[in-house]
């Protein structure tokens, strides 16, 4: 119980430090530079610096900016030691933060964003970007469009935005949350805490005591539901917690990990467990305690599949458990709703 308060805290306290930043707060020793536009209608407060840090097997066909920095659809914006504040232009740029804590908008077009040294606040804003945080504590924001983004070194805060995003968190324990869209979430190494969204998603925890979340809840009802199902999640190696949502195929790859079930999950929309290891592994079921104190937990035989036993809450199938016989009640643990003090993750 415990264990299980402690990281949805984790995963609500890293939600909301990101949210809580103050962008329009600026240092009075901050760098501005001041560039005209490509078009020459004005100007913008720019910043950055280039790190590729060994990535590029990663990135996608999106080219990076040609060697004739004259080309009209690119803009190349270095930004200088300090802390920058730098907002690109409506052409695809290539923005580099460098050393200080940098605050970096991209705009319109497919951008490159580095923030580099120094806890960077990174926003791709439209269009289809790469963005690097590099060292220190990132906050990385994709915006809309299809965009890659990775954390790199130190604790990490990634937010996928709108579109079919990319999330590597890489070193350190990073909150990767992929909103709308179909994303692909890699916490890599770290102990991680990964949140899909919207959309069919894919999430592998990576290396790390990970907690990964294929629910999306409703903070207007009361109790737990998932507005969201079709998710793939994989543990990866580590203990990990990981949370079921609705028509979920859960793999928990090796170390002791935990699946949470609940009663968002229904006969039509079972939770699918690929390789639960009885040796290892452990059951969660968190139940609505307002509605029902006493709940009924049973493990049953499929019908059809001798290999498959599904977990009942109520007499309600909600989880099929694949390729293992020795699943029982000793598995499962419950859990009260009223017990989680933290609330629900993001």
């Amino acid at each position: 119980m415990l264990l299980l308060a402690g990281l949805l805290g984790m995963m609500a306290v890293g939600a909301t430090a990101f949210f809580g930043f103050d962008i329009g707060a600026e240092d009075a020793e901050d760098d501005v530079l001041n560039m005209p536009l490509p078009d020459g209608s004005g100007t913008d407060d720019l910043l950055a610096e280039v790190d590729n840090l060994g990535q590029s097997d990663l990135l996608s066909d999106a080219p990076y900016p040609p060697e004739n920095t004259a080309d009209p659809e690119w803009q190349i914006i270095t930004g200088q030691p300090g802390a920058d504040t730098i907002n690109g232009s409506d052409v695809n740029d290539q923005i580099n933060g460098g050393a200080g804590d940098d605050l970096i908008f991209g705009g319109f077009g497919g951008d490159q964003l580095f923030g580099g040294a120094g806890a960077d606040t990174v926003d791709g804003q439209s269009g289809d970007d790469t963005l690097h945080g590099g060292d220190d504590n990132d906050s990385l924001v994709g915006g809309s469009g299809h965009d890659q983004i990775f954390g790199h070194n130190g604790a990490d805060t990634l937010l996928g935005g709108d579109g079919d995003d990319s999330l590597v968190g890489s070193a350190g324990n990073d909150v990767l949350l992929g909103q709308d869209g179909a994303d692909a979430l890699h916490g890599d190494l770290g102990d991680d805490v990964l949140q899909g969204g919207r959309g069919a998603d894919t999430l592998f925890g990576g290396w790390g005591n990970d907690t990964i979340s294929g629910v999306v809840d409703d903070p207007d009802v009361p109790g737990i539901q998932d507005l969201d199902e079709g998710d793939y999640l994989n543990g990866g190696g580590g203990d990990d917690l990981i949370l079921a949502g609705r028509d979920d195929i859960i793999s928990t790859g090796d170390g002791a990990d935990t699946v949470a079930l609940g009663d968002w999950l229904s006969q039509d929309h079972q939770a699918q467990v690929t390789d639960f290891s009885a040796a290892e592994d452990s059951l969660m079921v968190i139940y609505d305690d307002s509605v029902d104190p006493d709940p009924d937990v049973t493990i049953t035989q499929d019908e059809e599949t001798p290999s498959r036993q599904h977990v009942e809450l109520n007499g309600v199938r909600i989880a099929a458990v694949e390729g293992t016989d020795g699943l029982t009640l000793d598995h499962v643990t419950l859990i009260a709703e009223s017990t989680l003090a933290s609330g629900w993750p993001v």
